[in-house]
């Protein structure tokens, strides 16, 4: 008898952990939300500040399944660092990352396999992602111009911006930096060749890491042209005398990963909610900002002012930590 009741507690245990662990094999995912429910909250540690469609999506989120999200917002780089230290000090409390850059995440070794998201297998080819971190969106990066610019003159390809004619003339993200000027050199090294890069740094573009002012520099008249513009931000320039190009050779992009955090304390919970943000009410929400929807299947549902940012063709993103590296390195010698 007191081996049957020990047993029984042993088994019941047991049951518990498998509800909360990362071994998802044995779980059918009604299973999953069950446990999310139990588990009641979801801390989210997200690097996209200020954005009112993830407030939207979060609000949705907890309406549909009962449980509270709890949101941090950080810049990359300190949510970086404080998932490392959490992870470091055995005191992790985020269960979900969200952030760009989490190729960076998965090499410091602070998430943990997501097991099976129902919503994963709905994934358009270019963003499979892998078993730690699956895209949410991406974010496409294009060209803007001051509408003055005679459309004759304008860039229509990556490649015009080498002309001697936009010498002097080209503001830019620092290539030589992690973000979007970064991507922007990685991804155009690897498909254009040094070449491409070497003749556009003969045109000196001006660096700046004020991302958010340079639209409307460009709208003042100090530059005519910049790049890589991301496509969302058209929305929170709308009025300003720009123009957006999409180039013919494709959009350069990045992506914007989700992924669950080693040693969460809310494990089923986490999942629910990456499996969440793969829904088309989340996917259709990101898309009305113009940010590209990772799922297949509801390009028919586009709003119209943005459809053709988000259809347009892609050129490529760079997802290897080590060639990110290397391409910072490349720049910084290249852009003196």
């Amino acid at each position: 008898m007191i081996f049957r009741n020990m047993w029984a507690r042993v088994l019941a245990g047991l049951a518990m952990i498998s509800l909360s662990s990362p071994g998802w094999a044995e779980q059918s995912w009604d299973d999953v939300v069950k446990a999310a429910k139990q588990e009641g909250r979801v801390t989210l540690y997200t690097s996209q500040v200020g954005v009112p469609q993830l407030d939207q999506i979060l609000s949705a989120f907890s309406e549909e399944y009962g449980i509270e999200v709890q949101k941090l917002e950080l810049r990359g780089s300190e949510l970086f660092e404080r998932l490392r230290l959490e992870l470091a000090t055995n005191r992790s409390a985020a269960d979900l990352s969200f952030s760009g850059g989490s190729v960076t995440l998965e090499t410091m070794g602070v998430l943990q396999p997501h097991g099976d998201i129902p919503n994963a297998a709905r994934l358009s080819p270019e963003f499979a992602g892998n078993e730690l971190r699956l895209p949410v969106f991406s974010q496409s990066m294009g060209i803007i111009v001051n509408a003055s610019v005679p459309k004759d003159k304008r860039p229509k390809r990556w490649a015009d911006l080498t002309d001697p004619s936009w010498k002097g003339k080209i503001l830019a993200d620092d290539f030589r930096a992690v973000g979007g000027g970064g991507l922007f050199f990685a991804v155009t090294y690897e498909k254009f060749g040094e070449d491409y890069q070497k003749r556009l740094s003969e045109n000196r573009p001006v660096f700046t890491r004020e991302i958010r002012d340079s639209p409307r520099r460009v709208a003042r008249g100090e530059y005519p042209v910049y790049i890589p513009f991301i496509l969302p931000d058209t929305l929170l320039n709308k009025g300003l005398p720009l123009e957006v190009i999409l180039p013919e050779e494709g959009l350069v992009y990045g992506n914007f990963d989700a992924a669950v955090v080693k040693g969460t304390p809310h494990p089923n919970a986490a999942r629910v909610l990456l499996n969440f943000f793969l829904s088309d009410k989340a996917q259709l929400i990101y898309a009305g900002s113009a940010r590209r929807p990772t799922v297949k299947g509801l390009e028919d549902q586009y709003p119209e002012n943005v459809r053709d940012f988000l259809k347009a063709p892609l050129l490529g993103t760079q997802e290897d930590a080590n060639v990110r590296t290397q391409m910072l390195q490349r720049a910084t010698e290249m852009y003196k």
